[in-house]
């Protein structure tokens, strides 16, 4: 899709790279006794709104050196300290920071210039440095502040196209420092990270379609590095989420009016709506190609079941060739592959759904958060007893931001559709979950058993054209162990 378009790959390591003095020619416990007390007077001006003395280029830049060195710094009160400063000086963009007097004048009159070096410098927090359990807390509520701000000034900022440029870089290597590496525990600071951080790409591109045109090779860079992060369940689960909702609006555009789309809900950030309005508001040309886009970019998802797709990624080899005794079973990213091949299948399975004018259940998609149950087997479906199904985990918990009382009168979910839809379409959640099947598609809501209609419109796409779309990706999923997968799969790739 993107052949003959250069990768923006060498240029976004070039910039990961800090060239801060206080990082290159100076001790660190050095650069960290005159990094403190300079930060704290930032701050401290911050906090009491007094007006920032810095006037001139030249010292602006030196202040900039010291950020620099301070979000690659390992002391967690210093990245603390840069971070403050930096989400109160993004409201830069903000109108109604005019009046805020802690907001260097030199930055209010270079935003553009400067702010293109300094949202390189953000890049540097979400490195992990160690495993200290105190301060990968703190690391994670910081990146947490820093998203969640730096999505506030997307949403309520016009951007220049060069902004823009750089932000989705920093997006792009920030996920490839967090996400692509294997981890070995699910309470890793990158496994907790990938659940906040995931959607925010995901809606940060999104929003970029809206205000920008995105480089074919900065779309190809994003599919070559979401390509190491399909170990990741938030990756599979956020893209199916997303691509359901887009598939959805397509069809609604494209065959049917009366359809009423899925509305697209995120309880990791809190830009669900002002993502959705953006989905609603593309032109139909537009809303084709994203939505080609983002079904593409995990390229070939069958590919996410086989472990030999990762075993072969250097990040994984390298681990193995380094510590003889590190064992496969060692990598918990590993062990989650069959829960993220269920996902992708079922996703597959809603897509050709919706396009069949089906109504689906998003619900039965397994959470990317860990669970304190044990993981699901066809085994217990088979010999579990009514007592057994009554105190077994319910779906519902198994979503993300789901509370476990399944009596409620209504019950939300993160891929819904609106209040009028469930009504119509009598869309509700399964009452158990396993690897291989759903074994029942009702649930009792309000007294009274409803059932998802799986009747196919008389209108929809041929079969041919399913196939077109989606066959290479099923045919993948049935012969994943099949010994010919590799030469059917040169084959097809030379037609």
């Amino acid at each position: 899709m993107y052949n003959g378009y250069s990768s923006y790959d060498s240029e976004i390591q070039r910039h990961t790279i800090c060239n801060s003095p206080l990082s290159t020619s100076i001790p660190s416990t050095v650069a960290e006794k005159i990094a403190m007390p300079y930060l704290t007077h930032i701050y401290e001006l911050i906090i009491s709104n007094r007006p920032f003395s810095v006037t001139t280029d030249k010292d602006f830049k030196w202040t900039l050196e010291i950020f620099a060195f301070g979000f690659t710094c390992e002391e967690s009160s210093i990245y603390q300290l840069c971070a403050n400063v930096y989400v109160e000086w993004l409201k830069v963009f903000e109108i109604t920071s005019a009046n805020s007097n802690s907001i260097p004048p030199i930055l209010r009159e270079k935003i553009e210039f400067y702010w293109s070096q300094m949202f390189w410098h953000l890049y540097h927090l979400f490195v992990i440095h160690d495993e200290k359990t105190a301060d990968l807390l703190t690391k994670r509520m910081y990146t947490h502040k820093v998203l969640r701000q730096l999505q506030i000034m997307i949403s309520q900022t016009e951007l220049n196209f060069d902004l823009w440029h750089i932000l989705l870089q920093v997006f792009l290597a920030i996920g490839d420092t967090v996400l692509s590496p294997p981890y070995r525990t699910n309470e890793e600071c990158s496994a907790v990270m990938s659940h906040r951080l995931v959607p925010s790409i995901y809606q940060v591109f999104m929003a970029a379609i809206d205000k920008i045109h995105i480089p074919p090779g900065l779309w190809r860079t994003f599919r070559d590095y979401a390509q190491t992060w399909r170990h990741r369940p938030a990756v599979i689960y956020d893209w199916a989420q997303l691509t359901c909702v887009l598939t959805s609006t397509v069809v609604h555009k494209l065959c049917w009016p009366d359809l009423i789309s899925l509305q697209y809900i995120c309880t990791e950030t809190d830009q669900s709506e002002y993502t959705q309005k953006i989905i609603d508001s593309l032109s139909l040309d537009k809303l084709v190609i994203t939505w080609i886009q983002f079904l593409t970019i995990l390229q070939n998802p069958s590919e996410c079941g086989d472990i030999s797709v990762f075993l072969r990624m250097p990040q994984y080899s390298n681990q193995l060739q380094s510590n003889t005794n590190l064992k496969i079973k060692d990598f918990t990213s590993l062990q989650e592959l069959p829960r993220i091949f269920v996902n992708v299948t079922k996703a597959i399975g809603m897509f050709v759904d919706i396009w069949l004018g089906r109504d689906i259940d998003p619900s039965c998609l397994y959470s990317p958060k860990p669970s304190n149950t044990s993981m699901v087997t066809m085994n217990d479906n088979i010999s579990s007893t009514s007592n057994n199904q009554q105190s077994s985990r319910p779906t519902g918990q198994s979503l993300r931001g789901i509370p476990s009382n399944t009596q409620q009168s209504s019950i939300p979910v993160t891929l819904k559709s609106s209040k009028s839809q469930i009504d119509n379409r009598k869309m509700n959640l399964p009452t158990s979950q396993s690897f291989s099947t759903i074994n029942s598609l009702t649930i009792s809501t309000n007294l009274s058993d409803k059932i998802i209609s799986k009747t196919s419109r008389l209108n929809h796409p041929t079969v041919n054209s399913l196939i077109h779309l989606y066959g290479s990706w099923i045919l993948d999923c049935c012969l994943l162990q099949i010994k010919d997968r590799y030469s059917r799969s040169s084959i097809n790739d030379c037609k």
